[in-house]
């Protein structure tokens, strides 16, 4: 069967997203539930609504950003992606001819991963862009706003998802949450805001709508067993004889009273898994190949533990390559085939296939990537779960690997830039991908040694020079080429 888990349940809150798009002004909608809970789905069962009515969606998931400034520039390329036309794009083609060198220098002191994107807004914002209608924007939301504001007038659903506390700075979270708050107040009528989120972050803005994403009931667990073919047939008994599930699960968890019947079954697994969304995930990639009533019998009752034997499981069942991979990757946020390769070890070809076959599986899925090519994602629990089996050397050599190639990349595509062209979003979403590596490594180790494990990498990685890692990380850094890298970052890192 496949382990694809069905979209079920939550039809009020479908409900309510649906009718943002018959108002005649704009609404702005907070999901707010643990990581796990189903915000995604739901996202996405949305957006595919809004795509059968022909309604424009511009979706964006946060990540990792640096800064509000990166965030809102992601977004806005993601906006004028969706609508070409958008006055975005004439704001960036202005900006070229504009010296905003003096701003990035300004800025780079206070967020060394400044790039693009906060030398358009700050060169808007200082007057280095004649344009009337900006001249009264104080800050990079007031920006984002008067350049929605030139938007088209039909309805347009904008979709933010990954907000989550736990993978932000504490500064950047608060930051982030600032900016939404002005958002649900300053927003066109015509944009319909919907933000997943693991947190809380509006308690006093009327003007937001709150969408709790909770437990799956009984009744939505049994649609989804049933939608996803989930056998819950008969069981051998230790004596040998077949009896049906009911029975065998009364006996195998100690249940007094009368044998359970398929109701009861659906509680016990409502109660193990306590109807989280991601947990039911995993129950059922666990029971793909075997009854229900196996893979219950050793389930805890821990929450905890629960979701930790159901992870071991999930590895238990991959296939050596595959689990290696998902262990070198899972320092990524997200990541394609060749990447993946240089990590693992395997061929191109080969990391491709694994990929491709764990996407089948539901254990990874596709994302948008900037560049267009395929890439990937785990999902944020289970990489948290690998990351945790893999704290020490295998950990540090694959962040040095993928700041090596990261790093490499970034040379790449900015010796591919005229000098007066502004960077694409690409280099800036490279450019906070090093510093987030740099970041974790130094917790535990010297600037200069990194920079050195970070060469020592590049000897086993076919077609990456140490020359051209050198000039990606000085470029990231914006560190001149006469300067010594390691002493640089030695001093940006203080």
């Amino acid at each position: 069967m496949s382990i694809a888990v069905p979209f079920v349940n939550r039809k009020e809150e479908l409900g309510k997203l649906r009718n943002s798009l018959q108002t005649d002004t704009g609404d702005f909608h907070v999901l707010v539930g643990p990581s796990g809970s189903g915000k995604s789905a739901l996202l996405d069962r949305f957006q595919e609504h809004c795509q059968e009515e022909g309604v424009c969606t511009v979706r964006h998931d946060i990540g990792e950003p640096k800064s509000e400034a990166a965030f809102i520039y992601r977004l806005l390329e993601k906006w004028d992606q969706a609508l070409p036309s958008s006055r975005w794009d004439s704001i960036k083609e202005r900006v070229k001819g504009a010296n905003t060198e003096p701003l990035v220098q300004a800025a780079k002191f206070a967020d060394p991963a400044v790039g693009t994107g906060a030398r358009i807004i700050n060169a808007a914002l200082s007057g280095a862009v004649e344009d009337e209608s900006l001249s009264n924007a104080t800050d990079e939301v007031d920006f984002l706003i008067n350049v929605l504001d030139a938007g088209p007038d039909e309805r347009v659903v904008v979709i933010i998802d990954q907000f989550d506390e736990r993978r932000l700075s504490e500064s950047v979270s608060q930051d982030l949450a600032r900016v939404f708050r002005e958002i649900s107040r300053k927003s066109p009528a015509n944009i319909v805001w919907c933000i997943g989120a693991d947190h809380e972050f509006d308690k006093y803005e009327d003007e937001i709508t709150r969408l709790r994403v909770g437990p799956l009931d009984s009744a939505a667990i049994e649609e989804l067993l049933d939608k996803t073919g989930t056998y819950l047939g008969e069981a051998e008994t230790d004596g040998g004889q077949t009896e049906n599930t009911a029975s065998f699960v009364t006996e195998i968890t100690n249940f007094e009273g009368p044998n359970l019947t398929k109701d009861g079954l659906i509680d016990e697994i409502k109660t193990r898994t306590k109807g989280h969304p991601f947990m039911l995930a995993l129950f059922l990639q666990t029971v793909r190949d075997e009854d229900v009533s196996y893979a219950i019998r050793d389930l805890p009752m821990s929450h905890q533990r629960v979701r930790d034997h159901l992870e071991g499981r999930l590895l238990d069942r991959l296939e050596p390559q595959e689990e290696d991979l998902m262990r070198d990757v899972c320092v990524l946020e997200k990541f394609d085939a060749k990447l993946a390769a240089h990590l693992s070890g395997n061929t191109v070809a080969q990391a491709r296939q694994i990929l491709t076959n764990l996407k089948e599986r539901s254990i990874i899925r596709e994302v948008e990537s900037i560049s267009g090519e395929q890439t990937f994602r785990t999902h944020d629990l289970i990489r948290e779960y690998l990351q945790g089996e893999i704290m020490g050397a295998r950990e540090r050599q694959s962040r040095y690997i993928s700041i090596a190639v990261f790093s490499s990349r970034l040379y790449e595509l900015t010796n591919q830039n005229t000098e007066n062209e502004p960077a694409g979003p690409e280099i800036d979403s490279l450019r906070e991908y090093i510093q987030l590596h740099f970041e974790k490594l130094l917790a535990n180790e010297e600037a200069a040694s990194v920079v050195s494990s970070v060469y020592s990498a590049c000897t086993g990685l076919d077609y990456i020079q140490e020359s051209d890692v050198e000039d990606g990380l000085k470029h990231c850094y914006t560190i001149p080429e006469s300067e010594p890298l390691q002493d640089a970052i030695e001093s940006i890192s203080e």
